[in-house]
């Protein structure tokens, strides 16, 4: 991670999926991807419902993951509980000019739209 960039806390975060058991195939499957990214993947007592917990990175790597696997619920459910980007991304791009549009999408939460619209705006194509 570029030092230049301003970093998430590392502060864990809660994402609710209702229903979890009901809406998807094989849980193992699930369980195995989300350990892989740092995240975990728990039962709310003894209710339907699951909670996916990680720090912000960690979170966004597995929406990306799970975009592949066409999960696009639990993206969905994982891009609503995460907090909205709070800074400015024209100044990450001036303070690190070589920054890739996946790395500012990582690093910052974005949308893929927002990091080439920056990116391109940066480098006077706008």
């Amino acid at each position: 991670m570029d030092s230049t960039l301003p970093n998430f806390t590392s502060e864990i975060l809660s994402i609710k999926l209702n229903n979890f058991l009901h809406r998807i195939d094989c849980k193992a499957t699930i369980v195995e991807i989300t350990n892989q990214y740092g995240c975990s993947l728990m039962r709310i007592r003894r209710s339907k419902n699951w909670s996916l917990t990680g720090n912000h990175h960690q979170l966004i790597e597995l929406g990306h993951r799970l975009r592949e696997e066409q999960l696009i619920w639990i993206v969905k459910a994982i891009e609503t509980g995460l907090p909205p980007a709070s800074f400015n991304l024209d100044q990450i791009i001036k303070l690190s000019p070589a920054i890739s549009v996946n790395q500012l999408m990582i690093e910052t939460g974005c949308t893929l739209s927002e990091a080439r619209h920056a990116i391109d705006a940066a480098e006077g194509f706008d």
